[in-house]
């Protein structure tokens, strides 16, 4: 599935639904659908907006959903320990890189 180029998108603030579901090419209806599940998709007023932050996130959520089959239900808690695992990914490159400095000093010794 192909990602957006947000570079090419119209530089507006905020998108409508009605154009949020032609650039990700699914129905208005699945984003109605997804904002059950994922309360940081919900608009404040009325009218339904998304700025480029929440354009990202659907277009996380319909990979989830689309690419790898995780039901939308799930999507806010998948979305929640996929953040908490992030500082656990840095933490194991760092130590990586450390290893990789012991291994080059070492083997000029």
């Amino acid at each position: 599935m192909s990602d957006i180029d947000f570079s090419s998108l119209p530089n507006k603030k905020y998108y409508s639904i009605s154009e949020v579901s032609s650039l990700l090419k699914i129905k208005q209806t699945e984003i109605r659908y997804w904002e059950k599940f994922e309360p940081k998709l919900k608009s404040k007023g009325i009218t339904r907006v998304y700025d480029l932050k929440k354009l990202r996130l659907l277009v996380e959520i319909k990979k989830l959903i689309k690419d790898q089959g995780i039901k939308p239900a799930k999507i806010s808690l998948y979305l929640s320990n996929k953040k908490i695992k992030k500082p656990n990914h840095l933490d194991i490159k760092r130590e990586l890189i450390n290893i990789k400095n012991l291994i080059k000093k070492a083997s000029k010794v």
